[in-house]
């Protein structure tokens, strides 16, 4: 299934469903978690930052995580981002609380983590680089 898809169909189950949990006045931030290959990841850890309120969640057996703000701590056009973070992997989405539903607002982030160790790789890389051109500029130097 298509990340469009899925954000549509979710986006359908939180209005028809209502959000039992989501007391009036609530802000209501939902994603799914994905690997690079786009499968869901299941028990990542995902923290969501909305005006600097932290609150952490595992992601569920389908990807998707849920978390619950009181209104008054991330309001309605409030920006967020979410982390999430698994065996070595990272990534992380940002989003704005946009929807005004009829209980709740709601901001949809989905995550894509990849290895950590490719941050790394790059970073060896481009120092790599950068070494090798000075070495170079500085042989021509003393010619």
């Amino acid at each position: 299934m298509s990340k469009a898809m899925s954000v549509l169909v979710l986006g359908m189950m939180l209005i028809l469903v209502g959000f039992a949990s989501a007391g009036e006045g609530d802000t209501v931030i939902t994603g799914i978690v994905y690997d690079a290959s786009d499968n869901f990841v299941v028990g990542a850890n995902v923290t969501i930052n909305c005006n600097g309120n932290i609150l952490s969640i595992d992601s569920e057996s389908n990807g998707q995580y849920v978390i619950s703000y009181n209104n008054n701590k991330c309001p309605l056009l409030s920006s967020f981002s979410a982390i999430a973070e698994k065996d070595g992997m990272y990534g992380s989405s940002s989003g704005t609380v946009s929807h005004e539903l009829t209980n709740f607002d709601l901001g949809i982030a989905d995550i894509t983590i990849v290895p950590e160790f490719g941050f790394f790789i790059g970073m060896l890389t481009m120092i790599s680089a950068v070494s090798v051109f000075f070495v170079v500029r500085k042989d021509y130097g003393n010619e």
